[in-house]
């Protein structure tokens, strides 16, 4: 990901302090398995204070232009656009939306999981997952993405006892972002973003049903370039008695450019999905994120998902791409 030319600079042991403790804070929350539904309550209650200042988190810029009459025939100029801003690395998606008549393309090169749970230990990967993006207006844009290639194989507590396998493309994913505040400055920006998945896979790799949901995420742009994420997600699943069940997901993160790398920025987050049918238990992970900012339109990546509780994988690791036209 990175070459030779890539120095680490000298840094006061002030900035490396600051730039640890978050992470030690959230490596501590996620040891003591308190859950991530936490950001939820958080979400309700600064949503809530924000809007009191909505006026003041939304100012007007001096340097930055008017971009409310710019839409998908007429794009905004290059100099124009916002700070690039992919829903990757991790699982938090950015509150900040394409640029009104622009595209953004973000993929995995290729993600591997493994996963143990009643005895039954499971491989996946998955290659090539493009989520193609279009900006609308200059505060909605359009998503559709294809879940790549997969494969999948379970083995069974017997050795050598194969117990699943399957392989295909994954299903497709529709989403629109529409930013509410915040989406080019300003200390505060929320999002919603509602989805549907379409069944278009073989099975083991999909569950042949529509799902949904609504995912709102929070962003506060704090002092000294901290960016901390709130999301919450209430989705509508398929449950073990084939109907609809409610599933939460709820998110903690924050980011930070690391020290010493020009163009380097790390991601530290702590997730749980909690659901309503009694036969699907909770899902926490502690998932670690860097990405490298190669130009201004240019963005490569590198996670890490580590599982808090034996029905979560054990360990996802992948790689990505963001590039924006």
């Amino acid at each position: 990901m990175m070459d030779g030319r890539i120095a680490f600079r000298g840094q006061n042991q002030h900035d490396l302090d600051s730039f640890v403790a978050p992470i030690a804070i959230l490596s501590n929350l996620a040891r003591s398995g308190l859950p991530a539904e936490l950001a939820g309550v958080a979400i309700a209650l600064l949503a809530l204070s924000s809007s009191a200042r909505a006026d003041d988190a939304t100012t007007t810029d001096p340097d930055v232009p008017d971009k409310s009459g710019y839409t998908l025939l007429n794009p905004t100029p290059d100099d124009e656009m916002r700070k690039f801003a992919p829903d990757r690395p991790a699982k938090g998606f950015s509150v900040r939306t394409i640029d009104a008549g622009h595209f953004e393309f973000e993929m995995d090169t290729v993600n591997y999981t493994y996963s143990k749970y009643l005895g039954i230990a499971t491989h996946s990967v998955q290659i090539l997952d493009p989520t193609f993006k279009i900006g609308i207006t200059n505060w909605a844009d359009v998503e559709v993405q294809f879940n790549g290639l997969q494969a999948s194989r379970s083995v069974g507590a017997a050795p050598g006892a194969d117990v699943e396998n399957g392989a295909g493309f994954g299903d497709i994913v529709l989403r629109t972002k529409m930013n509410l505040i915040g989406n080019d400055d300003g200390p505060v920006g929320l999002a919603l973003i509602p989805y549907v998945k379409l069944p278009s896979s073989a099975p083991v790799i999909s569950n042949g049903v529509v799902e949904g949901g609504l995912i709102a995420p929070l962003a506060l742009r704090l002092p000294q370039d901290y960016l901390v994420t709130l999301m919450t997600e209430v989705d509508a699943l398929k449950g073990s008695a084939n109907h609809r069940e409610a599933n939460f997901v709820n998110l903690i993160g924050v980011s930070h450019p690391l020290p010493g790398i020009e163009g380097a920025n790390v991601i530290v987050e702590l997730f749980s999905a909690v659901g309503s049918d009694r036969a699907v238990p909770p899902i926490y992970t502690f998932d670690l994120g860097m990405n490298f900012r190669i130009d201004k339109h240019t963005i490569l990546d590198v996670g890490l998902n580590l599982g808090l509780n034996n029905a979560a994988p054990k360990v996802q690791i992948y790689t990505g791409v963001s590039v924006r036209f």
